[in-house]
């Protein structure tokens, strides 16, 4: 089971960004990986799943630092439940797949790095933004750019 939730959600997403590398690099286009909460902390129903989510998000935050100077933007969609096939049988608030959609639109629009697209995902994000995971993963980049000037 992580071996196939880690095909689709770690190989899959890195496969796919190195297939559009070229493209996107030229197009100073946008990465948007659609992950889920459960990237930060895992949910224990579903290990496998947590597993492959946080990795991804470890991806992403890897390729923002390498690609930036490339003018490639890269942001991760932190979402929380939304209702769809996934989610179907549980008896918990969901957000509603349109809002979220136009929420991440409206996020990459913005700039925002992560994108907390709905009200469960929302009362995380300052947090998130202002917490030692994030200003960490900001000195790591940071140490890209010393890298490359000296």
């Amino acid at each position: 089971m992580l071996e196939r939730h880690l095909a689709v959600n770690l190989f899959g997403t890195y496969n796919v960004t190195q297939a559009f590398l070229p493209l996107l690099t030229r197009s100073q286009g946008a990465i948007v990986n659609n992950l889920s909460m459960n990237a930060l902390a895992p949910l224990p129903l579903i290990p496998a799943y947590s597993i492959s989510k946080a990795a991804a998000f470890n991806l992403t935050q890897s390729l923002r630092a390498l690609l930036a100077t490339r003018g490639v933007r890269v942001h991760a969609v932190l979402t929380g439940p939304v209702d769809t096939d996934m989610t179907r049988g549980l008896d918990i608030p969901k957000a509603a797949p349109e809002s979220v959609a136009r929420a991440i639109f409206d996020g990459v629009e913005q700039g925002q790095e992560e994108i907390f697209p709905d009200a469960m995902s929302q009362s995380l994000a300052q947090s998130w933004r202002s917490g030692p995971a994030k200003a960490l993963e900001s000195q790591y980049a940071a140490l890209l750019q010393t890298d490359a000037v000296g």
